[in-house]
C-alpha cells in the first residue's frame, strides 16, 4: 500500500513532457532547413536559367511581302482635282556684262575748324543729361563768383584731394558719455581749395540737422580747417561737395 509520501517522490522524477521528441527536434529541425534551402535554390536557379534561355532563343518574325505590280497609287483627295502639271524650265540666258557710267566728281566740302573742350566749355554755360531713372539732370558751370548748392551736379575731371586734414577734438561730454560713431558731413570745396560750407548727411546722403548730437559740432569744426586740392573740370579748378567721414573712437 502506498502513502501520499510515496506519490509525491515518483512525481518528483518522472521526466516531463515527452523526452524521445526532445532528442529528435533538433535533427529534424536541421534537415527541414537544408531541405527548404535546396528547394529554394533549386527554383531560383531554374528560374534564371529559364529566362536566359527564352532570352536566346530566336523570335519569330512574320513578313508579308508584297510584289511591285500589286501596288497602285494612292486614290485623289477629290475627284474634280486634276493632277498637277511638272513645269518645264525654260532655257535662261546668262547675264550680261554691266558697263560702267561715267558721273560728275563730287564736290569736297569746305574745311572746318573742331573748337577745343575749352572753348566748348566757355560758349556752353550749361548742359543737360539724363540720369538712370530718365530724370533730367542740369550740369552746371558756375561762374567764379557762384558757387553750386548742394545737389547740384558739377561735371569733374579730377576730384579734390585733401592736403591739410586737422583731427576733430573728442568732447569731453561726449567721452564721459561713452559716446562715439562716425558723423558724415558734406563740405563744398571752392575753387581755392577751402571749404565754404557744411551740411551734415545720413548714410543715403540726405540732409539731417543732426547725426551725432554730441559730436556732430566737433565734426563741421574739424573739416572747415580742411585745405584741398581743388577739383579739375576742363583743366580749371571748380567749387563741388565732396563726403567727409570723420570717426570717433574711444578705443
Amino acid at each position: 500500500m502506498t502513502t501520499p509520501h510515496d506519490d509525491i517522490s515518483l512525481f518528483e522524477f518522472m521526466p516531463y513532457g515527452a523526452p524521445e521528441l526532445k532528442q529528435v527536434a533538433k535533427k529534424y529541425m536541421v534537415r527541414a532547413i537544408l531541405v527548404s534551402s535546396g528547394a529554394c535554390i533549386a527554383l531560383y536557379g531554374l528560374g534564371v536559367g529559364g529566362g536566359a534561355l527564352l532570352a536566346r532563343a530566336p523570335k519569330e518574325t512574320s513578313v508579308i511581302i508584297v510584289p511591285y505590280r500589286e501596288i497602285s497609287a494612292p486614290p485623289p483627295l477629290s475627284n474634280d482635282t486634276p493632277p498637277p502639271q511638272v513645269a518645264v524650265a525654260t532655257t535662261v540666258a546668262a547675264p550680261a556684262a554691266a558697263i560702267p557710267v561715267p558721273v560728275p566728281d563730287a564736290e569736297a566740302p569746305m574745311e572746318q575748324t573742331i573748337k577745343s573742350q575749352e572753348e566748348i566749355a566757355a560758349a556752353t554755360p550749361s548742359m543737360t543729361s539724363q540720369d538712370d531713372k530718365g530724370a533730367s539732370i542740369v550740369i552746371a558751370s558756375p561762374s567764379d563768383d557762384e558757387l553750386p548748392k548742394y545737389g547740384d551736379y558739377v561735371y569733374v575731371e579730377e576730384f579734390p584731394e585733401a592736403i591739410t586734414r586737422v583731427p576733430p577734438v573728442y568732447p569731453d561730454i561726449a567721452r564721459e558719455a561713452g559716446v562715439d560713431g562716425t558723423v558724415m558731413v558734406q563740405a563744398l570745396v571752392g575753387r581755392d581749395g577751402r571749404v565754404k560750407d557744411t551740411r551734415l548727411v545720413d548714410k543715403s546722403g540726405k540732409v539731417v540737422t543732426a547725426s551725432i548730437p554730441m559730436l556732430d559740432a566737433a565734426a563741421i569744426a574739424a573739416v572747415r580747417q580742411w585745405v584741398f586740392k581743388p577739383a579739375l573740370s576742363n583743366n580749371k579748378p571748380v567749387a563741388v561737395w565732396v563726403a567727409v567721414p570723420l570717426k570717433f573712437s574711444l578705443r
